[in-house]
């Protein structure tokens, strides 16, 4: 007889309405944060549905499609939002708004587990793990009862574990990774919801758009800073996601990322994880958005791929285990002062801090590791204004979302700057002669009234 998991769990099915009947006001949701193609949209719909009815709501909703259901005219007294990585809409616009309906929460992924529980940490453990309804999207289950999380895990099973409530969304399109942490039993599940298709939504909300050709330049001198059989992490970001051409060439490249894998690289044969001594031979991260059929068809199945929970493959502590680590991650502004900022631009959010800080600090750890900030010298703003990249002070009101204490090598089309135990004044001539010939006058200017002549 054909195996149908709706009959094998019919006490756990619900529908998405009953589901939604679970949230109580004030209670505390946690929408997996998994991706807008990941987000459980009918259960997160049919929450909508009850704004009149539901006051004092406390979502988190990051990186997922549901605020764009949640937040709509009507619903302001019913729930507020926030986000720990505000990448998509509408959380990044309402977030560059100042809007109170949504609140931004830095901190690093990996802290998840390794703080939650801790002594002194109630507060931090309730509103990070301790939800009173959890949703997530997971795999039907198998005949053994077990589910997975598709191709996002993140801290799914953190979050599961602990909240009061589990509801899981079944999509059946998702895609099998049985490697690593990505599995749970249904028993741990409290009810099971059949998933709706959506169109697909905007996914990223990348940086400002650049010129084409100085970014060819740019990855070439960030791939010239890799070596053959080194582990390489490719963060978010314009340059990372555009280096795979650049490292056609390398010889069994080992990968050790957060959610940016390039197929291309793997399928190539150029991205073997052989020289690994962790996790050899399998690709590590947390998280993957295939961009088609064909890497969905690749990764389904795909035992090559481990993934952990974000507070394991995301600690530095475990990225350090990697010799040889490369952590390739997109600034948005860089200081003379050797400051990184890559969460927003004076008022506008682009994204969240992200696993950035945790595989800077792991590759900088690692054995024979190596931490690069890859990105233009210019960048054109909206109003059609060019603004440089490296600049006196972050544009206000910014935040450095990585320190310079640990801020290693910045690299532009214009050159690589090594900042790594160097003073204020050698930093800022570094990072100066690798900006934008148009903005170096005004950079020296701003230099000496900061460290006064050189």
């Amino acid at each position: 007889m054909p195996w149908n998991w709706k009959e094998a769990h019919a006490g756990k099915m619900r529908s998405a309405g009953d589901a939604a009947l679970l949230v109580s006001s004030r209670d505390r949701v946690t929408f997996a944060m998994a991706s807008p193609i990941n987000t459980p949209v009918a259960v997160a719909s049919a929450l909508a549905g009850r704004a009149s009815e539901l006051r004092d709501v406390e979502i988190d909703a990051s990186w997922s499609a549901a605020p764009a259901m949640l937040l709509q005219p009507g619903s302001e007294e019913s729930w507020t939002t926030s986000s720990v990585f505000a990448y998509t809409p509408p959380e990044s616009e309402l977030l560059s708004a100042h809007s109170a309906r949504i609140d931004f929460v830095p901190m690093n992924p990996s802290f998840v587990g390794s703080l939650a529980g801790a002594p002194l940490r109630e507060e931090f453990t309730q509103r990070q793990t301790g939800a009173d309804l959890f949703v997530v999207m997971v795999t039907p289950p198998n005949r053994s009862g077990y589910v997975t999380f598709g191709s996002n895990l993140w801290h799914s099973r953190t979050q599961a574990q602990n909240a009061r409530i589990v509801v899981a969304e079944v999509n059946p399109n998702l895609p099998i990774i049985p490697g690593g942490d990505n599995w749970m039993h249904v028993d741990e599940l409290d009810y099971l919801v059949e998933t709706v298709t959506l169109e697909p939504a905007e996914i990223f909300n990348e940086t400002p758009e650049e010129e084409i050709d100085p970014s060819q330049v740019c990855g070439a001198y960030t791939a010239e800073l890799i070596n053959n059989g080194d582990t390489v992490m490719f963060g978010g970001g314009a340059m990372p996601a555009r280096m795979a051409p650049f490292l056609e060439d390398k010889e069994d490249l080992g990968c050790h990322t957060e959610v940016i894998v390039p197929l291309e690289l793997i399928e190539a044969g150029v991205i073997t994880n052989k020289c690994r001594n962790l996790a050899r031979g399998k690709t590590s991260l947390t998280g993957l958005i295939p961009r088609n059929d064909r890497e969905q068809e690749f990764i389904d199945g795909n035992p090559s791929f481990d993934l952990r929970d974000m507070s394991v493959n995301n600690s530095p502590k475990y990225i350090a285990q990697n010799d040889n680590l490369v952590a390739i991650n997109a600034p948005l502004e860089v200081t003379i002062w050797g400051e990184i900022g890559v969460e927003r631009v004076g008022p506008r959010y682009f994204r969240g801090v992200g696993g950035q800080v945790e595989f800077v600090v792991g590759a900088l750890l690692s054995e024979g590791g190596r931490s690069i900030h890859s990105v233009l010298s210019r960048k054109l703003r909206p109003d059609g204004e060019w603004v440089s990249t490296i600049v006196p002070q972050f544009t206000p009101p910014g935040v450095a979302s990585i320190s310079r204490q640990f801020v290693d090598i910045v690299v532009t089309e214009y050159g690589v700057a090594r900042l790594m135990g160097k003073s204020e004044r050698e930093r800022a001539r570094e990072l100066i002669s690798i900006a934008h010939p148009d903005f170096r006058d005004a950079l020296e200017t701003a230099a000496q009234e900061a460290f006064g002549p050189a």
